[in-house]
């Protein structure tokens, strides 16, 4: 039985969407590729591997964790701050609509300290069971980063057995 062997020349279609492969209906579905990492298309056709990073400078103020304990927390709209450092969650008990800023957690140094940025993970705004104030509710988990079409993890050349 005859093997077919498909060659493509032109990749100027770029990369497909989730959504888009299979589509061999669509006219840069011939031009494009479904997965491309570390590659930049070409207008003329071909693709190159994407180009390095230039080295501008060193980094002047390295971020260094500042030391949180839950001494340190309150909050003053309600709740059990010392969840947040526990990975329990947090809720506050005063709605949204309170009138002037609404803060959420405070957090006392003791003296000035630089603190250069905060990593907030898992926020939710969320509506009350009762219905009214708050955001817009419960939230659609993430999507899976991996698409199913894609049958291979592009970061190591064996297949994904599941």
């Amino acid at each position: 039985m005859p093997q077919e062997v498909l060659r493509q020349s032109n990749f100027n279609g770029g990369e497909l969407s989730p959504q888009a492969v299979g589509r061999r209906d669509l006219k840069a579905y011939a031009s494009s590729l479904a997965l491309a990492i570390n590659m930049m298309p070409m207008a003329e056709g071909p693709i190159r591997r994407r180009p390095g990073l230039r080295h501008v400078d060193l980094v002047r103020n390295k971020l260094a964790t500042v030391p949180v304990t839950e001494a340190m927390l309150s909050a003053p709209n309600g709740g059990a701050a010392g969840g947040v450092l526990t990975g329990a969650g947090f809720e506050t008990t005063t709605p949204l609509e309170t009138a002037g800023g609404y803060v959420v957690l405070e957090i006392d140094f003791g003296a000035p300290t630089t603190v250069g940025m905060v990593d907030l993970v898992d926020f939710l705004i969320k509506a009350p069971s009762g219905g009214g104030g708050g955001g817009g509710g419960d939230l659609d988990p993430l999507p899976d980063p991996t698409p199913p079409q894609y049958p291979w993890n592009p970061l190591s050349p064996e297949l994904i057995v599941s």
